[in-house]
């Protein structure tokens, strides 16, 4: 019986892993609209293409003014329409503006939460806004619709140059950064508190004989132990500035010396400090 279990549950492992293998070999159509198209490409003309739906077989024409970009199978990303224009923006029109991306976030080796990545990257905003003078730093609502209409997002950054995203929010620079913190030592409290009692002997008010008459100016003494840990966490941070040529102006990894779950916030404006878009 555990043997045809077995060969069940790996039956279904090789399904889901054929399905994860088919769907990643899908081109991928993004429309100005919003609407994703997941298949296969089989012919680009000059102002349509012919395309198949995923486990379909019927082909379909699709107009090219309806397209945002193409990401094929093969990882090459084709833009058109807004995000060619957005490409197409004369380098003048990103002057002084900065855009700050998610932050890439890892704790103890788990890289799932999309909350965090948004917190950073907002506590990050924060930072430099106070500092901002003659810059503009773009909210990072803006920056997140942004990069979501061209369907862009930290699974997907890294099939793209600094400089086309900068293109993309129209920004003449951008902040870019991993935050990483993983739990390392425990550090342990204890507290001792010590009681003593007096065993001298007297008569309270009705007579009655109070304490220990045999062992008369005697204390005896009680303690009690408290104890309790605190788990540290290693934190660093790499922190980097580009601009909308794609060059790499700025880029710095830095430990904290701070052992709490929160030490990032003060890495983070330490890093930010010693960037070239921080106006002291």
């Amino acid at each position: 019986m555990s043997k045809i279990c077995s060969k069940q549950v790996s039956l279904i492992t090789l399904c889901l892993l054929l399905i994860h293998l088919a769907a990643a070999q899908s081109d991928v159509i993004l429309k100005v609209n919003g609407d994703e198209m997941k298949g296969k490409v089989i012919k680009i003309n000059s102002a349509d293409l012919q395309f198949i739906y995923q486990n379909e077989t019927i082909e379909y024409t699709v107009e090219k003014s309806d397209i945002a970009k193409i990401t094929f199978a093969s990882g090459r990303v084709e833009f058109y329409n807004n995000a060619t224009k957005n490409s197409d923006l004369n380098l003048e029109d990103h002057h002084n503006k900065v855009a700050i991306l998610p932050f890439g976030y890892i704790k103890d080796l788990e890289t799932s939460n999309a909350l965090m990545t948004r917190k950073i990257q907002q506590e990050t905003y924060t930072i430099f806004k106070k500092k901002s003078q003659n810059l503009e730093f773009q909210d990072p609502t803006t920056t997140n619709a942004l990069l979501a209409k061209a369907g862009l997002d930290n699974n997907n950054l890294a099939g793209y140059t600094m400089g086309e995203i900068s293109n993309i929010l129209g920004v003449e620079y951008l902040v870019q950064g991993l935050v990483s913190i993983e739990k390392s030592t425990v550090t342990n409290y204890s507290n001792t508190a010590t009681k003593s009692q007096s065993t001298t002997a007297h008569v309270d008010k009705k007579g009655h004989i109070i304490g220990d008459i045999w062992n008369d100016n005697k204390r005896i003494s009680s303690s009690s132990t408290y104890s309790s840990s605190t788990q540290n966490f290693s934190t660093n941070i790499t922190m980097n500035i580009y601009n909308d040529k794609g060059d790499n102006l700025f880029s710095k990894e830095h430990a904290s010396f701070w052992q709490t779950q929160d030490a990032y916030k003060i890495t983070l404006a330490f890093l930010a400090k010693r960037t070239p878009i921080y106006k002291k």
